[in-house]
């Protein structure tokens, strides 16, 4: 939960966004532990009918049928910010690091950035056609206000194929790296590394560490070694949740800031209820 000094502020901060290629196409995100705290996991079977009469400042109404079943996360302050589909397509929502989102504008941001993650991962089950139809996405263009939280939606695929779209001062940019690329928060927002190069300056963070101790390790990256220098170098102070999204296996592997553990694999779970069903696993 945010702590009682940020009651009249959120603190957005959300960590890096990895994508490899090995044997297998996987992705990685680290998120701060403030943001993903009392989440709950919600089981979102496909046919159901996503709807409200409103969204954002009361201007569109949005309605669609779910095509695919998926899993998503929410967080304590109704943020949906990761989620992943029974073809392994995910969507994940990250904001620019120290962002703060004054209190009149709460209600817009979890509207119209989390309305993101379910809408991709409702309808597409791969990048490609998932870019098709971001420019036709009408909830991200009437913002209608200069707001200082800009965010980014990543999307993964089990062919490797990632996007990063981002909405900056109410712009949009799209951007397509090949496999594999680390993307993190910070000043600069749109830092794309190829993981292929070794980058000109040095790291800020311990994840851009994490990127250098990959990139030596040798090529093509190890896997195991990308997984240990996670935990190493970003739970040991107990501040991030790590998710692993196996996009061919069609899971999704979170590990807690204290070790626990939690799997969610599609050939697992039953989505036969007809309706969405939650729990809270943090």
């Amino acid at each position: 939960m945010l702590s009682a000094q940020n009651s009249q502020e959120w603190e957005l901060g959300t960590g890096s966004d990895l994508c490899i290629y090995d044997s297998l196409p996987f992705s990685i995100s680290m998120l701060e532990e403030g943001f993903v705290s009392s989440s709950e996991v919600i089981f979102c079977p496909a046919g159901i009918e996503r709807s409200s009469p409103n969204d954002i400042r009361k201007r569109y109404p949005f309605n669609w049928e779910v095509k695919y079943n998926n899993i998503y996360l929410k967080n304590a302050e109704g943020i949906v910010y990761e989620g992943m589909n029974e073809h392994g397509f995910s969507a994940s929502l990250m904001f620019l690091e120290n962002s703060q989102l004054p209190e009149k504008e709460r209600e817009l941001i979890p509207v119209g950035a989390s309305l993101a993650v379910n809408f991709f991962i409702d309808h597409f089950k791969c990048v490609d056609t998932a870019l098709l139809a971001i420019w036709d996405i009408r909830i991200f263009d009437d913002l209608g206000f200069d707001g200082g939280w800009p965010f980014r939606i990543a999307l993964h695929d089990t062919c490797g194929a990632t996007a990063y779209v981002e909405y900056v001062e109410g712009k949009r940019s799209v951007y397509t790296p090949s496999y594999p690329s680390f993307i993190v928060g910070g000043p600069d927002y749109s830092r794309l590394i190829k993981l292929e190069h070794i980058p000109e300056e040095l790291p800020r963070n311990r994840l851009e560490h994490l990127y250098l101790d990959i990139v030596y390790s040798g090529w093509p990256p190890n896997t195991t070694l990308i997984l240990l220098s996670l935990y190493m170098n970003n739970f040991a102070d107990k501040r991030y949740y790590g998710f692993f999204r196996y996009h061919q296996d069609r899971e999704l592997f979170i590990l807690t800031p204290t070790n626990d553990e939690a799997v969610f694999n599609f050939r697992e779970i039953d989505f036969s209820s007809g309706t969405e069903v939650s729990t809270t696993f943090f």
